[in-house]
């Protein structure tokens, strides 16, 4: 029996004569050598950490391209091609939120024996999720807001009558859907911070806690929050002049 730890990991591809086709188009011999090979790992977790983080660049690297794909559809007046897409886009980010939960069988002594080879790197500089905070500002809301303007119909307009503006209404509340959601996955990977280093360790790049209370503050789309104040408050001043003092009852 040939000993696999020797391969350097590379153990799939012992005894193969050629590529498949399949392999040719994955390109599964660059994809699987990204990964440290055995003998230059820290621990054996490594491999896990390199492979949730990578997987993860991946999809944001697939998200990045359907929001690009989304700003087309509203430039182009098709608000069902764009919820089409948010849709998607949702799945993704509930997925790599989920796969975060693989990261919770990390110990923490095998956390902190992996950051060693981590050096000062910190997830905060992955280019795919600083490309995912930056596209909603940069060219996905103000594509929604010229596609608002074309409509004719005020953003307070689609939420006092959300039936009369059924395509525009879904479309708005995919991008609520896209806010929420990458909020989620920051809070679930600051939750695995609070896990592996404690709540009060200083991180490389701040204490988590402090992390934790900006990152929340963020709103991707503040309108899309702001107009359910404004119409709420309006609902509530209704109910009161009404004589109704307790518009929950």
């Amino acid at each position: 029996m040939q000993d696999l730890s020797r391969l350097g990991g590379l153990w799939y591809t012992v005894g193969r004569m050629a590529l498949t086709d399949y392999e040719k188009y994955i390109r599964t011999e660059e994809l699987l050598a990204l990964q440290k090979p055995v003998g230059d790992r820290t621990c054996r977790d490594e491999l896990l950490f390199q492979v949730v983080h990578q997987a993860a660049e991946l999809w944001m690297k697939l998200i990045a391209d359907d929001l690009d794909r989304v700003v087309a559809a509203m430039n182009s007046d098709k608000p069902w091609a764009a919820m089409a897409l948010l849709r998607r886009i949702g799945r993704v980010l509930r997925l790599i939120t989920a796969q975060l939960d693989i990261l919770d069988s990390l110990s923490p002594k095998n956390y902190m024996t992996i950051r060693t080879g981590l050096g000062r790197g910190s997830g905060q500089e992955s280019p795919g999720f600083k490309t995912l905070l930056r596209l909603p500002g940069e060219i996905v809301w103000p594509a929604a807001a010229a596609m608002l303007e074309r409509s004719g119909v005020s953003l307070r307009g689609i939420y006092e009558h959300p039936d009369e503006n059924d395509a525009m209404f879904r479309l708005l509340e995919g991008l609520v859907d896209y806010d929420q959601l990458l909020q989620s996955w920051r809070y679930r990977h600051l939750m695995l911070v609070y896990r592996m280093i404690g709540i009060g360790t200083p991180s490389l790049k701040g204490k988590p806690s402090d992390l934790l209370a900006e990152g929340m503050k963020k709103r991707f789309f503040p309108e899309l929050w702001s107009v359910r104040d404004e119409v709420f408050s309006d609902w509530t001043a209704e109910m009161k002049k009404s004589g109704r003092d307790d518009p929950y009852h």
